[in-house]
């Protein structure tokens, strides 16, 4: 199972949208409804009563769909949105980072919250956190999640799931919006009753042998990203220069896969630039 962190995938942004310049052609409308009609680009649910985010729901995802799904399709469109407007900040943490923040993390409280502009997206490394299950569903790989503040003062997380390459789309939960200015306890906080484990622990078959991670709900979810925006504000020199993804179908896309002894090619690159989150002192 590869803990892929040699370059960044392609992101749910590049799937949402159907062409490279759809963004470019599309989102402007969207503002330009909100600035007419006063329309609140800063809150998920208003943004998807907007008449241009509607059509542009339909243009991506067709009339006829589950309405749970259109609702996910939206808290998506909105952080899709965002993304675009910030000039598409994504960031590819690495498995020493990771694990670090899962295994560690802060150990006192006094941080006063910040994150690394009003949107981006944190990519994780590839199959190591993990989704919640049920008897159900299969557990699904956490790919990252979205952040959203356009206002500077209400956090907006979208956490982004079961991305492979073996099948279209992916799985989005929207996370409790937060008010930054008092989401520090986050990061600190035991989220998991006492008996149920360790935060971040995982029960998947090999789980332990490939020291897999998992979040089991929201809430775990949250201290995940707090943990992140943490360590991008403690350890700023951390954060590497602009990257490029080696284009798709390349040897070094492909010969990637090999890392750990395996014979499949590497997982389908990003065609947006990307900056690596490395360990402190690496």
């Amino acid at each position: 199972m590869p803990l892929h962190d040699e370059y960044a995938r392609i992101t749910p942004y590049e799937l949402l949208l159907p062409q490279e310049d759809f963004a470019d052609e599309r989102f402007p409308a969207i503002r330009k409804e909100a600035e007419a009609r006063g329309g609140d680009l800063t809150n998920p649910d208003a943004f998807s009563l907007l008449g241009e985010a509607g059509m542009v729901l339909r243009a991506l995802r067709g009339e006829e769909e589950d309405p749970h799904l259109i609702q996910q399709h939206g808290a998506l469109l909105f952080h899709a949105f965002h993304f675009w407007q910030e000039d598409r900040p994504l960031y590819l943490l690495e498995t020493g980072v990771l694990r670090f923040l899962t295994d560690t993390g802060p150990q006192k409280e006094g941080w006063d919250p910040s994150v690394p502009g009003q949107a981006g997206y944190i990519q994780l490394p590839q199959h190591l956190v993990w989704g919640p299950r049920d008897q159900k569903e299969a557990a699904e790989s956490v790919d990252g999640f979205f952040w959203s503040l356009p206002d500077g003062e209400s956090l907006s997380l979208l956490l982004v799931m079961g991305i492979r390459k073996d099948r279209p789309g992916l799985t989005v939960v929207p996370l409790p919006t937060l008010s930054l200015a008092s989401a520090a306890p986050w990061a600190t906080m035991r989220v998991r009753d006492e008996g149920h484990g360790e935060d971040f622990s995982s029960d998947l078959p090999g789980a332990e042998l490939e020291q897999l991670y998992t979040v089991r709900a929201g809430a775990e979810a949250v201290k995940l990203a707090m943990r992140v925006f943490w360590y991008l504000d403690t350890f700023p020199g951390t954060l590497g220069p602009e990257r490029s993804a080696p284009a798709e179908g390349s040897r070094e896309a492909d010969e990637s896969g090999d890392a750990e002894g395996g014979s499949d090619p590497g997982p389908r690159p990003t065609s947006l630039p990307y900056r690596p989150v490395s360990l402190r002192g690496s």
